[in-house]
């Protein structure tokens, strides 16, 4: 079995710094295979992250994965649509700082669109919502942040990327909710329209 994870957010919400950080904890436990992609614009800001996990064992299988992250940046939108391509689960990486909230909600509301192009239904994906920069001094509660952030109360965690908190969890977490999805006969994602 082969699934495809998906990490998308707003510029500068973590992202990469948590692939990052997934990719050398998961290296350390040789779990990894292939090297670990970045592709930065000229600005230092990342166009996408990809990296490959193997033989993560599932009911007497092994499960390729490979994950990626999309560019914060709206005018990548091109480029955000043919990363989702194919996805199996998704991972909104959320800024917690205050000040950020609009900016959380309209990458949301992009990504729902951009699901919708492809032909999919955001409310029918495997989600998991990452509140990162929990650590900062304005990071707003998780209470706050909830109803525009995960309006369909996905499962969540709490994260600092920075520093490697939370980012196996993170993707323990997702990797469940997409096994628990095909398991549930919910691999035919698509809409009907």
């Amino acid at each position: 079995m082969k699934l495809k994870i998906v990490f998308f957010g707003a510029s500068l919400a973590g992202k990469s710094t948590t692939v990052r950080n997934l990719y050398r904890i998961l290296k350390e436990k040789s779990l990894t295979q292939g090297e670990f992609i970045s592709m930065e614009t000229d600005e230092k800001r990342t166009l996408f992250v990809e990296m490959f996990l193997s033989k993560v064992p599932f009911e007497n299988e092994e499960i390729d994965v490979k994950i990626l992250t999309t560019p914060g940046q709206f005018r990548l939108h091109p480029l955000r649509k043919a990363i989702l391509q194919g996805v199996d689960g998704l991972v909104f990486t959320v800024d917690s700082q205050k000040g950020r909230e609009e900016m959380n909600f309209l990458v949301l509301r992009e990504m729902a669109h951009v699901l919708k192009e492809l032909g999919y239904d955001l409310y029918s994906i495997p989600v998991v919502v990452q509140y990162n920069k929990r650590d900062l001094p304005d990071a707003l509660p998780v209470d706050e942040l909830q109803p525009f952030c995960n309006p369909w109360d996905a499962p969540y965690t709490e994260t600092i990327a920075t520093e490697g908190r939370g980012v196996v969890d993170t993707f323990k977490l997702i990797l469940r909710e997409v096994l628990k999805s095909y398991v549930e006969g919910g691999s035919e994602r698509r809409t009907a329209g």
